[in-house]
């Protein structure tokens, strides 16, 4: 949030501080309501995730694509075979939630049905991931207290083996940095970020955005966590553009390429999400452990 002094006069003039704080107090009785609500066995889960004593834990948000989960949970079971996986269900249509369920159950994979997200029709997708991911960060993180956490996002994948512990063996928190456009704040893209639970257990963490300081989901940590730590300083994700054909055209396509984890994202352009992730299945399916070298040959920075 923006100090009052760091507003204009023009800003003050439209009532801008007033009506950001206003809405900073609403995202905040919103938030509280949200995380009070229990899933179908969480409680069973929270048990399950102690029991299993992980090195590292892994947490993402599902939303609406069966196919994405199904492509990430082969990519950890090749590439992070020790690393659990915890599925976080917050899609909005109910047959997405039950092939959700069901690819899960059939993989072994553990499996949270969120409970129903406060903006429906996929309103507001930012604030909806920030949501889930503080009910996840208060209804099974805290509790489970795992030595090392991350947040994935759904339709990432890892193209090369993965050592979750190591990125924060020196350092609170790693990941994907990502700036503001004004205001000099900055945070960790909540799709690709590691953090050592005990450097981070006592902060107020919030994955919501910061509108104002022109900050995306998780922006809010920006506040508690990021604006303590020195960026420059850190050790980061390394992040570059990598092409793929696409199988109908056979023109090149973007895709994000963070550390050895390829993004497919595509959900609002290149067709849909959908699409992007055929693109990619076809890719890794051709040859999954030489993937990654290819994409380097041709990768920009």
């Amino acid at each position: 949030m923006r100090a009052l002094k760091d507003y204009s006069p023009a800003e003050w003039l439209a009532a801008e501080p007033l009506a950001h704080r206003l809405r900073r107090a609403r995202n905040l009785v919103v938030d509280q309501i949200y995380r009070r609500r229990r899933a179908p066995g969480q409680a069973e889960l929270v048990a399950r995730l102690k029991a299993e004593r992980a090195p590292a834990l892994a947490f993402t948000i599902a939303f609406n694509l069966p196919e994405a989960i199904a492509l990430l949970a082969d990519g950890m079971a090749r590439f992070a075979p020790g690393l659990p996986l915890v599925v976080c269900d917050n899609s909005s249509r109910p047959e997405a939630r039950a092939a959700i369920a069901a690819l899960c159950a059939e993989r072994g994979l553990a499996y949270c049905p969120l409970p129903p997200s406060p903006f429906k029709g996929g309103a507001n997708g930012s604030r909806s991931h920030g949501v889930a991911l503080n009910w996840v960060l208060h209804a099974l993180i805290r509790p489970v207290a795992p030595k090392v956490f991350a947040l994935l996002d759904h339709d990432l994948v890892p193209l090369a083996p993965v050592d979750l512990p190591a990125l924060v063996a020196a350092q609170p928190a790693y990941g994907m940095v990502r700036h503001g456009t004004k205001f000099g704040g900055w945070f960790l893209w909540p799709g690709y970020s590691v953090f050592d639970f005990g450097a981070v257990a006592e902060l107020p963490l919030d994955f919501g955005t910061d509108t104002p300081l022109t900050l995306d989901t998780g922006g809010q940590n920006w506040r508690v966590l990021y604006r303590r730590l020195d960026a420059a300083g850190m050790a980061q994700a390394y992040t570059r553009t990598a092409w793929i054909a696409d199988p109908d055209t056979g023109s090149p396509e973007p895709y994000l390429l963070a550390d050895g984890w390829l993004h497919v994202g595509g959900a609002g352009h290149r067709g849909g999400g959908a699409a992007a992730l055929a693109s990619v299945r076809a890719a890794y399916e051709a040859d999954p452990d030489g993937l990654l070298d290819r994409l380097l040959e041709t990768a920009t920075a």
